[in-house]
């Protein structure tokens, strides 16, 4: 495996990483919603007691702000898969900053996390972020014109 697939699956695994953590998150609130939201339709009110209404709104709000929390923590993997698989110069920072806030959620995140930094600190993946000829070289788009075909008239 050649640095240009290891970045290719690389900024792959953040996308399935990310995806995969918005949609817990997703499936979460809606399980706790919707069983907060039955058990507080049954208990009973009592003269003091907040309306079930209003706990759920503020259940809601919690959730929501999580899901933006989420949302924005996700920001940093979803622009290094994309640098990565569309072999951006610039995509070296963002997947650092990616593998090191994947690195903190155990145990896949982690996996993810140091395999994107032992590949990013390699010698290899730093020639081929640094080196545009051989990231070219490797994706076999390199800038010499082949000749062209023979005619077969």
């Amino acid at each position: 495996m050649n640095a240009h697939d290891k970045a290719r699956l690389l900024g792959l695994l953040f996308w399935i990483y990310t995806a995969f953590n918005i949609l817990m998150v997703a499936v979460i609130a809606v399980i706790y919603i919707g069983i907060f939201g039955m058990v507080f339709s049954q208990v009973p009110q009592k003269a003091g007691d907040p309306p079930p209404e209003l706990i759920m709104t503020i259940l809601v709000v919690v959730f929501a702000f999580a899901f933006a929390f989420v949302l924005l923590f996700s920001v940093p993997k979803i622009v290094a898969g994309y640098g990565l698989r569309k072999e951006k110069p610039w995509a070296w920072i963002w997947a650092v900053v990616a593998s090191i806030m994947a690195c903190l959620s155990f145990p896949f995140g982690t996996a993810i996390g140091v395999f994107g930094l032992i590949f990013l600190f390699s010698d290899e993946g730093k020639r081929y972020f640094n080196d545009p000829a051989y990231r070219s070289q490797l994706a076999g788009t390199s800038n010499v014109v082949p000749p062209p075909p023979n005619s077969w008239q």
